[in-house]
């Protein structure tokens, strides 16, 4: 299990500690940005969830695990193949 530190994250977001950036982002994602009533929101969480993705990352490999593609793509084909079995079944018993 990893744990992460609520305080560090809530901290991130005091208003004290906010800056106002101005970036250039190509016509793809700035189109998804559109679509958002807070821009600026969807970027910090967006930031957020990559740096929790990539610390979580770092620490499966710090315990010697190696992390492939191929593994990746076995493991997400094994999480597809359950949701189609537990739909069926929950299809099954509602029915």
């Amino acid at each position: 299990m990893i744990l992460c530190d609520r305080t560090t994250i809530n901290d991130m977001t005091a208003p004290d500690r906010s800056r106002r950036l101005s970036i250039t982002l190509p016509e793809d994602v700035a189109k998804v940005l559109d679509d958002q009533p807070n821009a600026s929101a969807y970027i910090a969480e967006s930031l957020r969830m990559r740096t929790r993705r990539e610390t979580a990352l770092r620490v499966v490999r710090d315990a010697g695990y190696e992390i492939t593609q191929e593994g990746v793509d076995r493991m997400r084909a094994r999480l597809d193949e359950m949701a189609v079995r537990r739909r069926d079944r929950e299809q099954r018993h509602a029915a």
